[in-house]
Parts: structure tokens; C-alpha cells; sequence
């Protein structure tokens, strides 16, 4: 039964998706239970396996193999009768559905809020499975996943963590342009440009693949991965946050851009439709076009502090007012309830 609150609904919330540090269910974790909630955080959809290779082709098996799935899945529905959920929240897409139609036999509401692009999507089976809500980061594929195909699906934009992506750290300390993220291969075209111009880029995350092809890289790795405070106060010292968004991200944002606002870096991000419904280029952020933008932006903003030091706090007091787990997940509650 769920129980109302002055501030909400009180909710048993089941959340499924990896629980690595500062993962996108390990905000959700931490958000849900911040905010009263009984939260029960499961980890992945599918368990994982030590030797890496041997977990890609057993997923790649699952997804095309749904007898396979159900079993591997078999331990989520016995968490389901277990926990008997109020809302079943999976940030994990490849959720089998019979642990979806168990928590909805329960009685419980059931949501998939899906944080990629759409080249993760796999075979997009996601949309058969029934759930009452999904929610999306692309304005432009939700409107034609409503008005076309009539599929029960919300726009709802990734987010901030109100207690994590924040710094007391004096901005742009470090005359440095920091990029945090896994290297595909136009991400890694772009940084050889940037290096080649003699930019101070430093990269965290994710080491670059040998199949990307780009050794020059090397030198600008930094071989750290950021999570929670550590990466709010890297971005906070940086002159520049650059957020290079993946091809297939054509429309919406990315968590850096919320997660490098709320910490007050400068946020320097490429264009994509509905960006300014988020943050307000010029005031609260800053975007490029072309390289040769790019690159006249970056040197004005690494050559002196006092160039980015108002657009970082504009854009920071927007993300914790404006963009943060609890404003999200208030509202995806709010609309299962």
C-alpha cells in the first residue's frame, strides 16, 4: 500500500541496474533512500561473469536466446516475491520480462529509465515488455514513439546527484580541459585534433582500446576513473569540462553535462536539440559548432579563470535547482503512483 506524505508517496522501491560507484543506479540507490524511501537495489539485470569476454558472449546469447535470460534472470523474480515491491525501477534494459509481469502480478507499478543512446538499445525488445512506464533522454524519439507507435513513453532527462556532484573547490585552479568518459572513436578524432593544437586535454575514464587506433592518446590519460566527490572536485579545478557527445546521442544530453554543471565546472558541450530547455548557452554553459570554434573557445577560457569563473556558478546553481535525482525521481514517482 503505498503511503502518502506531505512531500510524496512512500514507496518500497525495487532498483535494478550495475551498482559500480556513481553508476546510474547507484545514484538512483542513493537518491531513493535520501529521500525516505525503502529502497532495495539488486545490481544488473544479468549476473556477470570474471572473465569479461565470457560475459560479452553469454550476454550476446541472452539477448538473442530468451529461454536462456529467463534462467539467468531467475534469481530477479525471487527477489520480486521476496521484496514484493511497490515499483520495480530497472535503469538496465535488459530486464527479462517475467520479472516484470511477477512484480506486476504483485501489484507493482514497473518502469524502465533508460540513461543511453540509442545504438544501446540492442534489439529494442524493451519496448514489448509491457512496462507501464519508460522514460527516455531524447525529446525527438519520444515524440515519435507516443504519436506514432502509441508507446507509454515519458521525456525525462539524466541528472545530478544533490550530495555527490558538488565542490567546495576553488574553480579553475587546474589550467587544464578535462574529458571523463569511455573513448569511441570520433571522441578520440576530436582529442588527437586538440592535442595537435597544443591543448592542455586530460582524460579520466575508461583507458583507450587498442581498436581505436590512436596511441597519442596515451599521454593524456591520466589512468584515474572519477566517481562521487573525486570527480566533482576534478571538474571544479578544471578551466573546461568538454562534453563530446557520441553520434548516436543526436538529441538530449548526457550525464556528464548535469553531473560537470552541478560539480560548477564550465561546461563547454556540443549542440543538441533540447539543450536549452536545460541550461542556457552562454550563461550557464557554453557550446561550439565547429573545431574551429572549439578551439578559439578553449584557449580564451584556459588562458585566465576569470573568463569561465561566472558562466561554472550560473551553471551550477541551475543543475541543483533545476537537475537532480530528486527532482527526477520525484516526478517518475509522482506519475507510477
Amino acid at each position: 500500500m503505498l503511503v502518502r506524505r506531505r512531500e510524496g508517496y512512500w514507496m518500497r522501491v525495487m532498483v535494478v541496474g550495475p551498482l559500480g560507484p556513481d553508476d546510474f543506479a547507484d545514484n538512483v540507490r542513493d537518491t531513493l533512500t535520501r529521500m525516505g524511501h525503502e529502497v532495495h537495489a539488486v545490481g544488473a539485470a544479468r549476473p556477470s561473469f570474471p572473465i569479461r569476454r565470457v560475459g560479452l558472449f553469454v550476454s550476446l546469447v541472452s539477448d538473442h536466446m530468451s529461454t536462456v535470460d529467463q534462467y539467468r534472470q531467475r534469481h530477479l523474480v525471487r527477489a520480486v516475491q521476496r521484496i514484493r515491491p511497490d515499483v520495480l525501477l530497472t535503469v538496465d534494459r535488459g530486464l527479462h520480462r517475467s520479472v516484470m509481469e511477477t512484480a506486476r502480478q504483485q501489484g507493482a507499478r514497473t518502469a524502465l529509465w533508460f540513461p543511453d543512446h540509442v545504438a544501446t538499445m540492442g534489439r529494442h525488445d524493451m519496448f514489448l515488455n509491457g512496462y507501464d512506464r519508460i522514460y527516455l533522454k531524447n525529446p525527438v524519439l519520444v515524440q515519435n514513439l507516443q504519436s506514432i507507435y502509441g508507446l507509454p513513453v515519458r521525456y525525462m532527462p539524466e541528472a545530478c546527484n544533490s550530495s555527490w556532484h558538488r565542490s567546495a573547490a576553488e574553480y579553475g585552479t587546474d589550467a587544464t580541459i578535462v574529458m571523463a568518459g569511455n573513448i569511441h572513436p570520433t571522441r578520440a578524432l576530436l582529442i588527437k585534433r586538440l592535442l595537435d593544437a597544443g591543448l592542455p586535454v586530460r582524460l579520466y575514464g575508461g583507458l583507450v582500446g587498442d581498436w581505436v587506433q590512436t596511441p597519442e592518446l596515451a599521454a593524456a590519460h591520466t589512468g584515474q576513473y572519477l566517481a562521487r566527490a573525486q570527480k566533482a572536485d576534478v571538474f571544479r579545478r578544471a578551466r573546461v569540462v568538454l562534453n563530446n557527445l557520441h553520434p548516436a546521442e543526436y538529441a538530449g544530453a548526457n550525464c556528464r553535462l548535469f553531473e560537470a554543471c552541478g560539480s560548477g565546472g564550465l561546461v563547454l558541450t556540443e549542440i543538441r536539440p533540447g539543450l536549452t530547455d536545460l541550461f542556457q548557452p552562454g550563461r550557464e554553459l557554453d557550446t561550439f559548432t565547429s573545431f574551429d570554434e572549439l578551439r578559439e573557445k578553449l584557449e580564451w577560457y584556459v588562458a585566465d579563470p576569470e573568463h569561465g569563473r561566472a558562466i561554472a556558478d550560473q551553471g551550477a546553481k541551475r543543475a541543483r535547482s533545476d537537475h537532480t535525482y530528486e527532482h527526477r525521481l520525484a516526478a517518475i514517482l509522482e506519475d507510477l503512483a
